[in-house]
């Protein structure tokens, strides 16, 4: 005969090596799905229609330059005096640069017109090995680009000259930043057909401090400054597109898919651009065309950017995004009910109490301190996790009081548990982990909109109930002795 006090000893220790598991396990997971997402390339299977093409595109320009102001959010670029001189004498746009908001990827995509999703490029930081197929810069030959730094970003889409140059600029990344305004706008007055300038002061004061501080207003007015300067010595005959590769945070960072960071201002003049008083959206898509035809480059076959006219006339808003599909929403969905249900049946005795209030708890804190999850906020990237960990905190408390009281564990765990799994599939994290093992299909990044970073955000938050759980686990046993020996003491 099975000794009871032996069986009850025994589902304790499971249960307590369950919980530590997860307790213990899930931080260390979450490290391993960041990995994922920031360190592999790979295609994005996407259902993407920008339709049909058949309007007049830009006619070629004798010169063109484009300036990219990488990180000015729209909200800053709107009262800049030189760049509302280029909207002034052309066309202004609000352009989509796509998904993820990351400045190689992005710059990929205006010289190639294919999406991060099309190119593969999605996190990538470091230069390409060869500049892509189909890149504009590489078929013109007298094309020139300047950074202010990075330079492993010009330097990837095959212009014939790149400035730095290691043979001729300064090593040390301030000299060359104090000499580089007057070599851009050297260049820019040159006779060279594409001129490209990339100012970086402004993404460098959003990172540093944030799009909401005096250093990035202070910088956005020099990169304006700059522009204006260029302006005045370009060729009368040249083709102006200015733009930015993404926008910032008020407490800096991008990468995510918020309007904010992903629709810029751009503004077009030149050879081809009639003056508008209206302001058109477009994707990025379309104004790699734009820049295709007027360089008289052949962009790559699948690149789905429209002529443009058409492009002009239909803003065709977020068909760029991936998106997860209705199959796959579906079986989110089925995960996320039967996590509920299995959660309060196990508890059901109990009625609104059964319901997973740790959970909830531990999404309103992320929500309080944090906002709805994206890929711009840091945090989501932090390998601790522990800023999202400390919003987790009330919620590891109620599930340890709750576990005291005497609800069984899974009645918080199942839920948060379901709810992981169901994003986890919607950022199509099954496959992207299982089928390269099986050898179906490369290994590529657990990429979505929104549901990458949520399934970041409640690695955190099934650490934090499992540890309240834990612990409450852990202390059940002797909160029980003490209750029994108070009541005999009565």
């Amino acid at each position: 005969m099975t000794d009871p006090r032996s069986t009850a000893a025994t589902r304790w220790l499971a249960g307590a090596v369950v919980l530590a598991i997860l307790a213990l396990g899930a931080n260390p997971a979450r490290k391993a799905f960041v990995r994922a997402l920031v360190g592999r390339d790979g295609q994005v299977p996407m259902d993407m229609s920008l339709g049909t093409s058949s309007g007049a595109g830009l006619p070629e320009a004798k010169h063109v330059r484009v300036v990219l102001l990488d990180g000015l959010e729209a909200a800053a670029a709107s009262g800049l005096p030189a760049l509302s001189e280029v909207c002034a004498a052309g066309q202004e746009l609000r352009v989509d640069v796509g998904f993820p908001t990351v400045s190689l990827p992005v710059q990929a995509a205006l010289w190639t017109g294919r999406t991060q999703q099309q190119s593969g490029l999605q996190y990538r930081a470091t230069q390409l090995e060869a500049p892509p197929a189909g890149a504009s810069p590489a078929q013109v030959a007298d094309s020139v680009a300047l950074a202010e730094s990075h330079p492993e970003i010009v330097r990837s889409f095959g212009f014939a000259s790149t400035r730095p140059d290691p043979s001729r600029d300064p090593e040390d990344p301030e000299a060359w930043r104090a000499e580089f305004p007057d070599h851009a706008i050297a260049a820019v007055a040159s006779t060279s057909r594409l001129v490209h300038v990339h100012v970086l002061r402004v993404d460098e004061a959003g990172h540093a401090s944030g799009a909401a501080s005096p250093a990035y207003a202070e910088a956005v007015r020099g990169a304006d400054e700059l522009l204006g300067r260029m302006r005045a010595v370009g060729p009368a005959d040249a083709l102006w597109v200015v733009l930015a590769d993404h926008g910032h945070r008020p407490a800096g960072g991008h990468g995510g898919e918020e309007p904010e960071i992903r629709v810029v201002r751009a503004c077009v003049a030149g050879p081809g651009i009639a003056p508008s008083t209206s302001i058109a959206s477009i994707h990025l898509a379309d104004l790699a065309r734009a820049l295709a035809d007027a360089l008289g480059a052949k962009l790559p076959s699948d690149a789905r950017g429209r002529a443009w006219t058409d492009a002009l006339a239909d803003p065709a808003p977020g068909a760029t995004l991936p998106h997860p599909g209705p199959l796959r929403v579906a079986i989110a969905a089925v995960l996320v009910v039967l996590a509920l249900v299995l959660g309060v049946r196990s508890d059901r005795s109990r009625g609104w109490r059964a319901l997973p209030w740790a959970l909830l708890l531990a999404l309103a804190g992320v929500a309080v301190m944090h906002g709805w999850p994206t890929l711009s906020d840091p945090p989501v990237f932090a390998p601790r996790g522990l800023q999202l960990w400390l919003a987790c905190v009330p919620a590891a408390v109620l599930a340890l009081g709750l576990g005291l009281a005497g609800q069984p564990a899974r009645a918080q765990l199942v839920p948060a548990l379901g709810l992981l799994a169901a994003a986890l599939v919607l950022c199509r994290a099954p496959e992207v982990w299982l089928l390269p093992g099986l050898g179906l299909g490369e290994a590529g990044p657990p990429l979505m909109p929104r549901w990458s970073a949520t399934v970041s955000v409640l690695f955190v938050v099934v650490r934090s109930i499992a540890e309240g759980a834990a612990l409450a686990w852990l202390l059940r046993p002797l909160v029980q002795r003490v209750r029994a020996r108070a009541r005999a003491r009565r």
